[in-house]
């Protein structure tokens, strides 16, 4: 290993502890917000402050389009390509608006960021209990009648860039509960400022291209699966794999 090489490694490393205490913090104080504030209006100011704090240490810069098409009054489910985990923290630092994740089960079994997530309104879905993420995915789609918004990945993990992942196939049934507008977003990458398998966190460029929103009534007579296709395909379109 060159000497160079070396040095970048250990200027990027100093980065990990800092994030994961401050992680920590953040999270404790979000926990602390959550007995007196029922609305998740102050966890999410926490989930915010962290994610821009996250990107300022690591040193990334998110280009973001298509903001300007959204409704700040509206419930959208927002459908995105998965990367890496700096797409939750483009999401958090960048949408104007209080929202959840629709994130897996055993993510809020993690201490100090599960007990965030369980504190503040993100949805927890196992794989070997669909019924009782269907009965989540109702109780959402109340909330997104009333305006809030959710965050998922249909591809069901993260992927190696070379490509979008085929979705799953019932993985946009929240927003067919909720009769709402489905926005794709598509992230490109990502995956370079945090490699898969990697702790070390690469300052650059990452982007997030929000696309129009899908009217129910524009989906209402597909399946799911060619909901799930017709969604991946918005993505796919924009899609770029950077080197």
């Amino acid at each position: 290993m060159s000497t160079n090489s070396s040095l970048v490694k250990i200027n990027a490393l100093w980065r990990v502890p800092l994030i994961l205490l401050w992680t920590a913090v953040m999270a404790t104080i979000s926990v602390g917000l959550s007995v007196v504030d029922g609305t998740g209006s102050r966890q999410h100011w926490c989930a915010r402050t962290w994610s821009r704090f996250i990107f300022f240490v690591s040193r990334v810069k998110v280009e973001t389009r298509g903001l300007e098409g959204l409704d700040l009054n509206r419930g959208y489910l927002f459908a995105a390509n998965h990367l890496s985990i700096f797409d939750h923290w483009a999401f958090l630092a960048h949408l104007p608006f209080q929202f959840g994740f629709v994130a897996k089960a055993s993510l809020f079994q993690l201490p100090f960021l599960g007990w965030h997530l369980r504190r503040s309104g993100n949805i927890p879905v196992s794989r070997g209990n669909p019924r009782e993420t269907l009965r989540v995915f109702r109780t959402a789609a109340e909330r997104i009648q009333t305006g809030m918004s959710y965050v998922i990945y249909p591809e069901g993990g993260r992927t190696g860039g070379e490509e979008v992942a085929p979705f799953k196939r019932g993985s946009l049934l929240l927003a067919r509960y909720a009769n709402a507008p489905i926005v794709p977003v598509t992230f490109i990458g990502a995956h370079r400022r945090l490699v898969r398998g990697s702790v070390l966190l690469c300052p650059g460029t990452m982007q997030m291209i929000i696309h129009s929103p899908i009217e129910f009534e524009e989906y209402k007579d597909l399946d799911p699966q060619a909901l799930a296709e017709t969604v991946r395909g918005k993505i796919q379109e924009s899609y770029q794999q950077v080197s």
